[in-house]
């Protein structure tokens, strides 16, 4: 028998369609759901005042008794309020459904069935979900069938049909999609839907990666978008709820729930009951009826399981389903200790009121994927403080200017990573610091300016140092002024004439010319500008100021093809002329480094889309080694253990096949050429497996070898 409300609660209470109080407004409903632990199960409360949850068994719904076999995995009951009756509802499938008999795998001739039922998939309040292979077009399907307490119930019927509608009206990628709805040789109603091979997302939510996790959110996030823009509110999203095939598809299932968002249309949606799942429920789930739901309680579902996400655990628990409502309906969030952007995120979503949450999906979705890009800023920046930490004035500082590089990356990709700013600052101070040990005070100050102290005492002692050394070489002769201590290309023109006085030796080298070709030359009839726009902007702040400093230009070298330079210029009276000494800055390498660090970020994210390669890269300069997801599931190493270093991971391979992966890096070091050899590679089982490993050097402009990337592929035993 069902469970009977208790007498003493008025009949206006028992009508109030509202969740929260209709539980606790009748005492028997309050007393079994007080009863039962909190689980992630929807909870439904109809326009029939019939209460429904998946785990209570109906044994005997107003008298109906089922006349076929109800699997035992069927185990809903149904408590009703008495002295209310449904309206009548027009059976609408009769005279346009058509008819497909259904058989169990076993029962009845193969020729009889259109639809074989091979099991069952899952049961929830209202219906049962089985595997199916549907004869006509011999393929595996998935079949939802209502339930047989329910099967001559006009409004459940109704309900049914109206959620096959929903789906059957959304045609989007994200979204499983409906085949055909039937009645079967019964009269019972079903349809069929595509069989997803895979499993529900909650089946797999705690073994995935957290990048992983969230961009299948971002995935059932876009399903949601296009719900909205049909009118459809959901209203039920959880991870049980969304499929997850073993190529990569993802499913928003089960719409039983959805309703429109026009209060005018609801009678046409499944949009008279209310409920949801008490873990995830939106206060106004809870506490309201559908009239109070919106686009935003789809919002709060999402931001709920990117709590989960995060967390470990859906946001709203209590003792008991009773008490999991109740703290739904109040939205008491579970405490953690979690922070982080990706929590601000969940917790804007899950504001209580809704005006407070994301004003759509598409701003939910957009501020998922600004924190993907703020976390691959903070990634540049990490790896800028690793060369920082090495960096010095060896080598045309190098290590500093590919910090640099990877700091305006950073900045480019989010342009208030606060992180990203500061070392910045540290790295042009560092920066600075190198230069004026080295000599280079005018670089030196420049990098003061850049940083912000520009007036600091340091950057002052530095000017002065500058103006002693250039008073010093004044005195100097001309040669002595531009060519002795200078590694930098180097020019002495007349202002008067602009006519070239002398040309250094690493001038003619940069550019390529000898010096009869340069000297006694007007600078107009070098043609050395690859853009004369450039050089008029040179002039023209010359013409302001007797100084300029790190002017950024293209040069053209004899042969015609530019060079990167940076220009520092100064006006000075020599033996009684006013000459200007230009010097030259090849900055070539630098422009060639940042492009090829684009292209290999380019690259290796390339490579890491493709499904099923597990992907690596060596710096050869730090040897720092990074691994894809991939590469840490081959291994079996967890992913907290982080990325071994380089020793740790010539220990993993198998001593007989170490020497010969060594001697084919370092052979790919010196000649820059792509390699490939088998290897035994060691897990944490302590087997070996066996792996192909395919690398490719990337070289810098001197043929010099800087980093190495590949992919590991499994080999057949």
């Amino acid at each position: 028998m069902a469970l009977k409300p208790a007498t003493d609660e008025s009949d206006a209470s028992r009508s109030d369609h509202n969740l929260i109080t209709a539980v606790l407004n009748d005492s028997q409903w309050r007393a079994r759901l007080a009863s039962m632990p909190s689980d992630e199960k929807t909870i439904v409360l109809s326009s029939t005042s019939q209460l429904a949850h998946p785990a209570w068994q109906a044994i005997e719904q107003d008298g109906f008794h089922s006349e076929r076999e109800t699997p035992p995995s069927a185990d809903l009951e149904t408590i009703a309020l008495p002295n209310l009756k449904s309206v009548p509802l027009e059976c609408e499938d009769l005279g346009f459904l058509p008819m497909r008999r259904v058989a169990m795998i076993g029962g009845g001739k193969p020729c009889d069935a259109d639809y074989r039922l091979v099991g069952e998939l899952g049961a929830g309040g209202t219906g049962i979900v089985y595997q199916a292979h549907q004869r006509a077009v011999d393929r595996e399907v998935a079949i939802k069938s209502l339930r047989d307490h329910l099967s001559q119930d006009a409004s459940a019927r109704h309900r049914f049909l109206t959620e096959a509608r929903v789906i059957g009206g959304l045609d989007h990628p994200n979204v499983i999609a409906l085949h055909e709805v039937c009645t079967d040789q019964d009269g019972g109603l079903f349809y069929s839907m595509k069989r997803v091979d895979g499993t529900s997302w909650d089946q797999q939510i705690k073994d995935k990666s957290l990048g992983e996790n969230v961009q299948t959110l971002m995935r059932v996030a876009d399903a949601i978008r296009y719900a909205h823009s049909r009118g459809l509110i959901h209203r039920d999203i959880k991870p049980e709820n969304v499929m997850l095939g073993r190529f990569g598809e993802v499913l928003l299932a089960d719409w039983g729930l959805a309703i429109s968002h026009a209060p005018n249309e609801s009678s046409d949606m499944i949009g008279h009951s209310i409920g949801g799942t008490p873990a995830y429920m939106a206060p106004e789930l809870a506490t309201g009826d559908h009239r109070h739901v919106s686009f935003a309680t789809d919002v709060y579902l999402l931001g709920a399981i990117l709590f989960q996400i995060l967390t470990g655990y859906p946001p709203h628990h209590g003792e008991t389903l009773l008490e999991c409502i109740q703290a739904a309906a109040e939205n008491e969030i579970r405490p953690t200790n979690i922070q982080g952007e990706l929590m601000d995120i969940a917790r804007r979503a899950m504001a209580t009121e809704p005006s407070e949450r994301y004003a759509n999906v598409d701003q939910f979705h957009l501020a998922l994927h600004m924190q993907r890009e703020h976390e691959e800023s903070a990634r540049l920046v990490k790896r800028a403080q690793g060369h920082l930490k090495t960096a010095s004035a060896a080598n045309h500082y190098e290590g500093f200017r590919l910090a640099e590089a990877l700091v305006t990356e950073a900045l480019e990709v989010w342009s208030e990573n606060r992180r990203a700013r500061d070392l910045r600052v540290e790295l042009n101070l560092e920066f600075a610091r190198a230069a004026t040990e080295q000599g280079d005070l005018d670089l030196a100050i420049s990098l003061y300016e850049s940083a912000g102290h520009g007036n600091s005492e340091i950057a002052a002692r530095t000017r002065l140092r500058r103006d002693q050394r250039n008073l010093n070489h004044e005195r100097e002769s001309r040669y002595s002024v531009l060519f002795t201590h200078s590694p930098d290309a180097g020019l002495l023109i007349r202002s008067s004439s602009t006519r070239v006085v002398e040309a250094n030796q690493a001038f003619r080298h940069l550019m390529g010319y000898s010096e009869a070709e340069i000297v006694g030359k007007l600078m107009t009839e070098l043609n050395l500008w690859m853009c004369e726009k450039r050089r008029d902007e040179l002039m023209a702040e010359l013409d302001r100021k007797d100084w300029i400093d790190n002017f950024e230009a293209q040069l053209r070298h004899r042969d015609g093809h530019p060079i990167d330079v940076l220009i520092s210029n100064r006006v000075t009276e020599l033996n009684g002329e006013t000459m200007l000494i230009s010097s030259i800055r090849d900055i070539s390498l630098r422009k060639q480094t940042e492009n090829e660090l684009r292209r290999s970020r380019r690259r290796l994210k390339d490579l890491q889309s493709l499904a099923g390669l597990a992907t690596w890269s060596y710096d050869a300069i730090t040897e720092e080694v990074t691994w894809s997801d991939e590469v840490f599931e081959l291994a079996g190493r967890d992913r907290e253990q982080g990325v071994p270093s380089a020793i740790e991971y010539v220990a993993m391979v198998h001593p007989d096949d170490r020497e010969m992966m060594r001697d084919a890096i370092n052979a790919a070091k010196e000649s820059g050429d792509a390699y490939e050899l088998q290897i035994r590679q060691r897990d944490a089982s302590g087997d070996y497996q066996t792996l192909l490993i395919r690398g490719q050097p990337i070289l810098d402009d001197e043929g010099n070898t800087i980093e190495i990337y590949g992919v590991l592929i499994p080999q057949p035993v």
